[in-house]
This record gives C-alpha cells, sequence and structure tokens, in this order.
C-alpha cells in the first residue's frame, strides 16, 4: 500500500495538470509542438519499418506525423494520462499503433523490443530521471537508437522559467543543461552520438540527443558538440 499511495503521489501532479490540458492542448501549443517535432523528425534513422517506442506521447501529434511519411512503422505510444491518450485516439491516426497509459520509469513492455525510442518535451516532469533513462535502454534493441528532447538550461530564459515553475507548478520537477543531460545518458548506459541545443522561441532553449546503448566500456565515442 505505501508502495502505490508513493508513485500516485510523485506522478499525481502532472497526471492532474495534463488531464485538463488534454482538450486544447495541439491548439494551445501550436508553434512548439511544431518546431519541437521537426526536430525529433529530422534525427529519426528510419528505413520505414521500424518499431518505435513514443514515451509521454501525449496527444498522438508525433504519432500522426510520423506515419503520414511512413505508414509501415509499428509505434507504442505511452503516456501518464488518459485524456492525453484519449486525444490521441479520436485523431483516429491511421497506422498499426498501440496506446498504453503508464508511468516513464516503470515502463510495461519487452526487454529489447524497439528499434528507437523517443521521448519529447516531457523529461522536465520525471521524478526518477535515471530509472526513467534505464527503463528507455532496457526497451531499445542492441543497435537501435535513443532521441530525446527536452527544454534546456544553458538558455537563461528556461533558468529563469525553471525558478517560476518550480514556485508555481507542482508538477514541474528539473530542467537540465546539454552537459547534465550527457552525463546522465551515459551514466544510464548510452553512448551519446550528437547532441545540440536550438531555440523554439525567445523562450523556449531546447536540446536534442541522439545515441545508443554503449555495448562495451571502451565504445563510449567523444562528442564534440558539446565545449
Amino acid at each position: 500500500m505505501f508502495q502505490q499511495d508513493e508513485v500516485a503521489g510523485r506522478v499525481e501532479p502532472v497526471k492532474r495538470a495534463y488531464e485538463s490540458l488534454a482538450p486544447t492542448y495541439d491548439r494551445r501549443w501550436r508553434s512548439y509542438i511544431d518546431v519541437s517535432l521537426a526536430k525529433v523528425m529530422s534525427a529519426v534513422p528510419l528505413v520505414g519499418n521500424e518499431r518505435i517506442l513514443d514515451v509521454a506521447c501525449g496527444t498522438g501529434e508525433l504519432e500522426r506525423r510520423l506515419f503520414a511519411r511512413w505508414p509501415d512503422l509499428r509505434i507504442t505510444g505511452v503516456d501518464l494520462c488518459p485524456r492525453m491518450l484519449a486525444q490521441a485516439q479520436e485523431k483516429h491516426i491511421a497506422g498499426d499503433v498501440t496506446w498504453i497509459e503508464a508511468e516513464a520509469s516503470r515502463l510495461p513492455v519487452p526487454d529489447s523490443q524497439f528499434d528507437v525510442v523517443i521521448c519529447a518535451n516531457s523529461f522536465h516532469y520525471f521524478r526518477k530521471p535515471m530509472n526513467s533513462l534505464k527503463e528507455f535502454r532496457r526497451c531499445l534493441a542492441r543497435t537501435g537508437t535513443l532521441i530525446l528532447v527536452d527544454w534546456c538550461d544553458d538558455f537563461w530564459t528556461c533558468k529563469l522559467c525553471s525558478l517560476w515553475l518550480r514556485l508555481t507548478d507542482p508538477a514541474f520537477f528539473c530542467t537540465y543543461s546539454l552537459r547534465a543531460g550527457r552525463d546522465m545518458l551515459v551514466d544510464a548506459g548510452f553512448d551519446v552520438t550528437h547532441a545540440e541545443r536550438f531555440k523554439v522561441s525567445w523562450l523556449w532553449g531546447m536540446m536534442l540527443f541522439v545515441g545508443g546503448k554503449t555495448l562495451a566500456s571502451d565504445d563510449r565515442r567523444s562528442i564534440s558538440a558539446i565545449p
């Protein structure tokens, strides 16, 4: 009972926030969604028949865009919020897609199942970021690719937003710098092959990571994108 209460207490603020945002989310954040998901799309190394896991899939907007370009993909979208998943289902996305309600740090999917694991625009909400990254690695095929996009604390505007959200938004947890994000990925067992910062607007500074499983301790490659 304690464990269940602990989990509920950890995720409930995020769940409440996005349950209320679900009906208007796509319209309210259209520009942010367009820029950030375009960055994800540009980083996805696809042939067209891959198995994809989208963690914190929200309203399924990434799925809609992926199927429009690669209709034979097999996608599993996971999200914490039933109403976000309901919005995704209402889009009647044409493609092989499965929707699952679950937490990022406790993914109910098999080991080594996915060619690509994507996490876009949600990592700053994760109360157990290292557990979530280790789950991403567990789910990823041996030669698979992880793509992670999130807010970047290297931008002063994001630093100010982080300070404000810590005081006002119980759903918010933490944003990270590019270097801190890379270090977390390496510690979780990923070989980071690409990292970059980019802007959505004057307010939103973002970062993108691309990587795969570290298969041996001496396989880690240096990363030139970080000064």
